[in-house]
């Protein structure tokens, strides 16, 4: 009777030990864009992404309504009915890990990898490339890390510049250029991730 148990013990460990997929649910993506006159910062807790060793595949993906902004004003706006966020309803990455073999899911210790792939935000997609650190754990788990930047397009300038018109009076004549609105956005990603 103790050779069974011991032996499901062993099949447990071994297929811990092989696993190659992983996943969560609480994924944290922070961001920020600087200005003349403040920092717009934002945080959404509700990022799913897996990752496959075998496949060498990483993906994320978010609700634009889950951004939490810092300012009170921005936060209350952005998820009031003022702003449509149709076609922009969710942002995703489509990503490859560039050195897979970097990394020994079966070993304990930090690794570093470089990831590249596509990123989706509504209908606008951006090839991005970025340095993950990823931490696996004694118990199988591994946490990742990633800071990466991108461009806002033109067109979505346009837009802001269009809605600041719309939403502000006129006699406060200001665009995104006036006041100093960055178009480069900076991201950290933080990842905790469990064998499938």
């Amino acid at each position: 009777m103790n050779k069974i148990f011991l032996l499901i013990y062993l099949i447990c460990i071994a297929s811990c030990a092989f696993a190659q997929s992983y996943d969560t649910r609480t994924g944290h993506l922070y961001v920020k864009s600087s200005s003349k006159f403040m920092d717009v910062e934002a945080n959404n807790y509700q990022v799913y992404s897996d990752v496959d060793f075998t496949n060498a595949t990483v993906n994320f993906v978010g609700l634009m309504k889950s951004w939490e902004f810092e300012l009170g004003a921005i936060d209350r706006a952005y998820n009031s009915d003022r702003i449509n966020l149709d076609g922009y309803r969710k942002f995703n990455f489509e990503g490859k890990i560039v050195n897979p073999n970097k990394i020994n899911i079966n070993k304990p210790g930090r690794y570093e990898i470089k990831v590249r792939g596509p990123l989706y935000i509504g209908e606008y997609k951006r090839q991005m490339i970025a340095t993950a650190i990823c931490y696996v754990k004694n118990d199988g788990g591994i946490d990742v890390e990633s800071d990466f930047s991108f461009q806002i397009e033109e067109g979505n300038m346009e837009q802001i510049n269009k809605l600041m018109k719309e939403r502000l009076p006129q006699v406060v004549a200001m665009d995104s250029e006036t006041l100093g609105i960055s178009r480069t956005i900076d991201v950290k990603l933080y990842l905790s991730y469990n064998p499938k």
